[in-house]
């Protein structure tokens, strides 16, 4: 009895070890780096919370935590609602190709952040890119500037052209995310709640709306979830899109703490985590709590 109440303790050690290791202890120093000056070499000096102080009059700071909110909010919903119709839409008896059409619309999930990156810079690239030169080509006078614009309207300062070119794109990336995700879910949907709907008159959109969205909305709240969590931490699709022309308007939280870091201001930097790893912990708290209280 003895062994067998210490084997289950065996086989979470190892686990248990690389996860502290690798993500609990380096997030602890970070958050505790947060409270020095350090520029990576000589000894550390405590500032107590001197560098959160200095993000307070930050001019770059705000600026980088308005664009990840902008983000997060511009782009998470829309990729999960893409992917609950895309994941309909495939599941439904009459679609044919599905397999293809599942392969194609998850590809750009798996393809490299920095052929993304390239390609679509070539693409909205202003001095020749393929979709410039087509609006111009239907009839336009002249292209946005999709990665150097500024705003789209006056009254709407911080969306700029660059920034929702960003959001397209990671929705374009996610949604084939959250359709595979969606089809997992719709394979355990009960298919006698579609019989009972189509004898009570439902319309299509009605099961939609009352019996389909309802019966995934687990697979919901851990994608809104996960999508928040991620989305607060971009850093790989803007540094791709936007190194060689980067401007307040898409500078992101996880994008500003690199160039701290490049700057040798570890302590600096390491503050700005603590910042995002606060916001991370609210919203997905937050979110959690919505959907208990959604469920109960």
């Amino acid at each position: 009895m003895r062994g067998r109440s210490v084997s289950p303790y065996l086989f979470l050690a190892f686990p248990v070890a690389i996860l502290t290791v690798f993500t609990v202890g380096p997030t602890i120093l970070g958050l505790a780096l947060g409270f020095f000056d350090w520029s990576g070499s000589g000894p550390a000096r405590f500032v107590g919370i001197g560098n959160y102080r200095s993000l307070v009059s930050d001019s770059r700071f705000w600026p980088a935590l308005r664009n990840t909110l902008v983000f997060v909010l511009l782009s998470v919903p829309p990729s999960v609602v893409a992917g609950f119709l895309l994941a309909t839409i495939v599941q439904a008896r009459w679609f044919v190709g599905r397999t293809l059409v599942r392969t194609a619309l998850f590809l750009p999930t798996v393809v490299s952040i920095i052929a993304v990156g390239v390609v679509w810079r070539w693409l909205l690239d202003s001095a020749g890119g393929l979709l410039p030169r087509a609006i111009v080509a239907v009839g336009f006078e002249r292209s946005p500037d999709f990665l150097q614009g500024g705003p789209i309207v006056s009254w709407l300062p911080w969306l700029s052209w660059p920034m929702v070119s960003l959001i397209v794109i990671q929705v374009w990336r996610t949604a084939g995310y959250c359709m595979v995700l969606y089809l997992a879910a719709l394979s355990g949907v009960n298919e006698s709640l579609y019989e009972a709907a189509e004898v009570d008159g439902a319309t299509r959109v009605g099961v939609l709306r009352n019996v389909t969205w309802p019966e995934v909305a687990p697979m919901t709240a851990f994608l809104m979830v996960t999508g928040v969590i991620g989305g607060l931490q971009v850093f790989d699709i803007v540094w791709a899109m936007t190194s060689a022309t980067e401007t307040d308007s898409t500078v992101t939280l996880n994008l500003y703490i690199f160039r701290e870091f490049q700057q040798s201001r570890l302590g600096y930097s390491a503050a700005i985590g603590g910042v995002l790893f606060a916001l991370t912990l609210v919203a997905t708290m937050l979110q959690l709590r919505v959907m208990r209280r959604n469920a109960a």
